[in-house]
């Protein structure tokens, strides 16, 4: 009965919309922006959830409760008129400043619903991914409580090792609600092993690396020793050159991930000296995996390193670095920028 009289009532209205000849001036009305927003939201969206189930007639009546349109019957009567208002879609939308009660209508029966973004900074641990993932409203986490071997066995059970570090790209990530952790760390990976591939593909001959995973290993220390773009190539050839003749990196960011929760936030003659798989200071070579997430220019950078004959260098504290051929250049180094200070 409640349904019957309803679209009595829709009818009545049209009814008098069309007798009246104001079919152009309800149409008008739909379409200008006359949404109503709070004074904080007036220069960014706000957000609302149309759950699944949902008809017409219910949004338009949330969307009035919420103060963002007026006239619910109003809105309701023109949007069957002019579009299909009860095919519409579940998910989480947003409503922006400049809106009519159109551009909302159209957004919702579309299924254009607000993406979200979220973003991974290069360098980045995959522990603060998952932090990150496990924070964020509208993201769905069915990771919880797996660990880390775990969830990269869910993504590929041939990745090359097991460990999670430098196998997801750093990027900005954009979804929808209800999107999982585990779809957005698929798309990571996914991204990680494309990049890596074409740079693999026109990477320099002659480098002490022979597969692509070692390329991230690499990259990831290249990553971590310098945020300065111009240098990355430089902070790689000094790498490179090592590994040619057999010399150890010596990479104070491996030392640091070897200790991980251990590193008191200065590295100590102790911790140069204590022995982990990853401390480059006393293994030979490369560590095991990654120690972060290199992103694309410290991969490039160490496919194509600068061609040099550097083997050392220091921070110049200014972001930067100074580079030296021989141990006595870099000792006079570290005494001006280190030392000295």
């Amino acid at each position: 009965m409640a349904r019957l009289l309803k679209y009595i009532l829709i009818l009545l209205v049209l009814g008098a919309l069309l007798a009246g000849g104001s079919v152009a001036a309800l149409y008008w009305w739909f379409n200008q922006p006359r949404v109503t927003m709070q004074e904080a939201d007036l220069f960014s969206p706000v957000l609302f959830e149309v759950p699944r189930g949902s008809n017409g007639r219910q949004l338009t009546e949330k969307l009035a409760a919420e103060g963002y349109i007026e006239h619910s019957l109003m809105n309701y009567v023109a949007a069957r008129l002019f579009m299909n208002a009860d095919h519409i879609r579940a998910g989480v939308y947003a409503v922006h400043p400049a809106d009519s009660p159109r551009s909302i209508w159209q957004r919702v029966v579309n299924g254009q619903q607000h993406l979200f973004q979220m973003t991974f900074i290069e360098g980045s641990e995959f522990s603060q991914w998952r932090d990150q993932l496990a924070t964020h409203d509208y993201l769905e986490t069915v990771t919880e409580g797996l660990t880390d071997q775990d969830i990269v066995a869910m993504i590929d059970p041939d990745a090359p090792a097991q460990h999670p570090e430098g196998l997801f790209f750093p990027d900005t990530y954009r979804f929808t609600a209800g999107t999982t952790d585990l779809q957005l760390l698929r798309q990571a990976y996914g991204r990680m092993q494309q990049t890596l591939d074409e740079l693999w593909a026109e990477r320099q001959d002659g480098l002490p690396i022979s597969a692509p995973y070692q390329a991230l290993i690499l990259a990831s220390i290249v990553e971590k020793e310098t945020g300065a773009t111009h240098e990355r190539g430089l902070v790689a050839s000094v790498f490179v050159n090592r590994l040619h003749t057999g010399m150890r990196l010596q990479s104070d960011p491996t030392i640091i991930y070897g200790l991980g929760d251990d590193y008191r936030g200065v590295i100590y003659r102790s911790d140069i000296n204590q022995y982990t798989p990853y401390n480059t200071y006393r293994i030979n070579g490369l560590p095991p995996t990654p120690i972060a997430m290199p992103g694309y220019e410290a991969i490039r950078a160490t496919l194509n390193p600068e061609q040099s004959d550097y083997f050392y260098f220091v921070s110049s504290n200014d972001g930067q670095h100074i580079f030296s051929r021989t141990l006595e250049e870099h000792n006079r180094a570290v005494y001006q920028y280190q030392r000295n200070q």
